[in-house]
C-alpha cells in the first residue's frame, strides 16, 4: 500500500508499484502540481476500483470532475458517507445500494441513544444598550411567546451571558450524570460546539474561570500539542486532572473519535445538514472497554435551546414525545428507557410494487418553484451601501425564566421527559479584550463575505474583495471611522453585535453583492 503524504506527489513509481492507494480527493485534483502529477500516474497505469468515502461531498465541482476524469479507468466505484443529505438538495451520482438508519444502528446496538434537553422558557429579560455610548436604558421582561418581535438572532439565545451560562448548568448537569454511569470507568466529556473563534474562547473561559470545569479550546489557531491533546481525551481519563469539556470552532467533525463524549452542547444555529449531523454523530459512538457489556444502555446527551430551531435534525433520528409527565419526575435510564426498536426486515419481496410515474395531468392544483432570476448587478453599490441604516440600539438577553427542561429520546418509541430547571444565580459576565472582539470582526466578516458570494452565484474568489468592502463598511458604520485596533470597546461591542443585521442589509438588497463583484475594482 502507498499512503500519499499531504501536498506530495507520490510518483509514478510508487503509484504505478502500489496494489492499494490510500489518499485524499484532493491529492488528485488537478488545480496543483502535485495533484496532476498523481493523477497522470494513476490514469497511466492499470485499471482500477474507486472506494469514494464522504461521498456527500462528490457533488462539488472540482470533487466531480476528478472523478469524471477517473473515470475511464475505473472499473467499479463505491461510494459511503454517513451524511448523504446535503442541504442544496443534491447527492453523488451514483445508484443506492445499501442503507443503514440511524434506527438500525440503535437496534444493533452500535450506537449511542440521542437525548435532546431543551429549556421551558416562560419569560425573558432584555437590556438595552446604545452601541456608540454604551449607556443602557430600561430592562424589559417580555412574554416568550412575544420574544420574536425584538429582533434578536439564534446565536444571541446561547451566547449571550445569562443563556449561556443557563445552557451550559444544563449541560454540566447532565455531564454529572453520566459521570455516575461511568462509574469511574471512564471520564465523560462534554463537547461544546461554537460558530466562531469569539464565541469559543468565551464559552471556554466561561467553563474554566466561572464554573471551574477545566476546558480545553480547539480552533484553528490551536498549538499542535493542544490537538493532540483533543484527540487523546478519552485516554486521559486515568489522570488526576482530565479535561472534562472541549470547545471548538469546525474542528473536531469527521474523523475525531472520543467515544467519551457523553454530552454535546450547541451554541451554534445550524444550517448544514451534513455538518449537524457530523457533529451530532460525534457523541453516538459507544464506549467501549472492559467491564461495559453490550447491552448496557449508553445515552448521549445534547443541550439545544428551542430558539435554535434544530427540528429538522431531531427529525432525522426519528424522535417521537411522551406527554403528560410532571416536572419533578425522575427519569432513570435503565428502567425508563425501551429496549432499541427491533429492525424493519423485507420479509415479502414478491409483494413490493413499482410506484407509477406521475402524469402531466393529476387532476389538481400544483405549484412549481420558479428560480428567480439573478439580480442585476448595482453600479451604484457605494451609493447604496452607503445609504444603509442600522438601528442604534444592541439587545442583550440579560435573564430567562426557566420553567423545566425537557428531555426528548430519539427512538422510534421515544418520549419527553420534563425536568426540573437549574437552579438560577446571577449572570457572571465575560467580557473579552478588544484584541479579541477585532479578531472576532475580520473572522466573521471573512464567513459573511463567503455566504453573500454563494448566495449571489458567484466564486469565493471575490471573498477578498468583498470583505474588504464590508470592513470599511463596518469602519464607517460602526466605529467612527477608526479601525478595529483603534476603536474604543462600547464601539467595538456594538460592531460585533451589528453584524448579523449587517448581512441581512447587505444580502438582502437585490444586485448589492452582484455590484461589488463586477463593478468593485473600478
Amino acid at each position: 500500500m502507498t499512503t500519499l503524504g499531504s501536498g506530495q506527489a507520490g510518483g509514478w513509481a510508487g503509484l504505478l508499484g502500489a496494489n492499494v492507494i490510500l489518499g485524499n480527493i484532493h491529492q488528485f485534483y488537478p488545480s496543483n502540481a502535485s495533484g496532476q502529477s498523481n493523477l497522470s500516474s494513476l490514469m497511466n497505469g492499470p485499471d482500477f476500483v474507486v472506494f469514494n468515502d464522504e461521498a456527500h461531498n462528490a457533488p462539488a465541482p472540482e470533487w466531480d470532475a476528478t472523478l469524471d476524469r477517473m473515470r475511464p479507468k475505473t472499473l467499479l466505484r463505491l461510494d459511503t458517507t454517513a451524511t448523504p443529505d446535503r442541504a442544496d438538495g443534491q447527492s453523488p451520482d451514483s445508484k443506492m445500494v445499501y442503507e443503514y438508519l440511524i434506527q438500525d444502528a440503535l437496534s444493533d446496538r452500535l450506537v449511542k441513544q440521542p437525548v435532546i434537553y431543551q429549556p421551558n422558557i416562560a419569560t425573558v429579560q432584555l437590556t438595552y444598550r446604545d452601541a456608540r455610548t454604551g449607556e443602557t436604558r430600561s430592562v424589559e421582561e417580555i412574554d416568550w411567546a412575544d420574544v420574536d418581535l425584538r429582533g434578536l438572532n439564534a446565536t444571541q439565545w446561547v451566547t449571550d451571558d445569562k443563556p449561556m451560562q443557563q445552557q451550559m448548568a444544563i449541560a454540566l448537569r447532565r455531564l454529572a450524570e453520566q459521570e455516575k454511569r461511568a462509574k469511574e470507568r471512564y471520564q465523560p466529556v462534554l463537547f461544546v460546539v461554537a460558530v466562531c473563534k469569539l464565541d469559543a474562547e468565551k464559552a471556554a473561559r466561561t467553563l474554566n474561570q466561572y464554573f471551574k470545569v477545566k476546558t480545553l479550546l480547539v480552533t484553528e489557531d490551536s498549538s499542535d500539542e493542544d490537538r493532540q491533546r483533543a484527540r487523546e481525551l478519552g485516554r486521559m481519563r486515568r489522570g488526576r486532572t482530565p479535561y472534562k469539556a472541549v470547545v471548538s470552532v469546525l474542528m473536531l467533525r469527521e474523523g475525531w473519535d472520543v467515544p467519551e463524549v457523553g454530552v454535546i452542547l450547541l451554541l451554534r444555529k445550524f444550517g448544514s445538514k451534513v455538518y449537524g449531523q457530523q457533529v451530532i454523530g460525534r457523541g453516538l459512538r459507544r464506549v467501549r472497554l472492559s467491564g461495559i457489556t453490550e447491552e448496557e444502555q449508553q445515552i448521549c446527551a445534547v443541550v439545544d435551546h428551542p430558539k435554535l430551531e434544530h427540528g429538522w435534525l431531531w427529525e432525522i433520528f426519528g424522535s417521537k414525545i411522551r406527554s403528560d409527565v410532571g416536572i419533578d419526575d425522575e427519569f432513570d435510564e435503565t428502567e425508563d428507557l425501551p429496549e432499541p426498536p427491533p429492525r424493519q426486515e423485507l420479509v415479502k419481496p414478491e409483494n413490493v410494487i413499482d410506484v407509477p410515474p406521475p402524469t402531466d395531468d393529476d387532476g389538481g392544483d400544483f405549484c412549481i418553484d420558479i428560480p428567480s432570476e439573478p439580480a442585476e448587478p448595482l453600479k451604484n453599490w457605494k451609493e447604496v451601501l452607503e445609504g444603509l441604516a442600522y438601528p442604534t440600539e444592541t439587545v442583550t438577553i440579560t435573564g430567562q425564566d426557566i420553567t423545566s427542561v425537557e428531555g426528548r429520546e430519539l427512538t422510534a418509541e421515544g418520549w419527553r421527559i420534563v425536568e426540573s430547571a437549574p437552579e438560577d444565580s446571577p449572570a457572571h459576565t465575560i467580557e473579552p479584550d478588544g484584541g479579541a472582539i477585532a479578531d472576532g470582526i475580520q473572522g466573521e466578516l471573512l464567513n459573511m463575505a463567503e455566504r453573500l458570494l454563494e448566495r449571489a452565484g458567484h466564486s469565493s474568489q471575490f471573498k477578498g474583495r468583498v470583505y474588504s468592502i464590508l470592513l470599511q463598511h463596518i469602519h464607517v458604520k460602526f466605529l467612527d471611522g477608526a479601525s478595529l485596533r483603534l476603536a474604543d470597546g462600547p464601539l467595538l461591542d456594538g460592531a460585533w453585535r451589528m453584524l448579523s443585521k449587517v448581512e441581512e442589509r447587505v444580502g438582502g438588497t437585490p444586485g448589492l453583492v452582484e455590484g461589488m463583484v463586477k463593478y468593485g475594482d473600478q
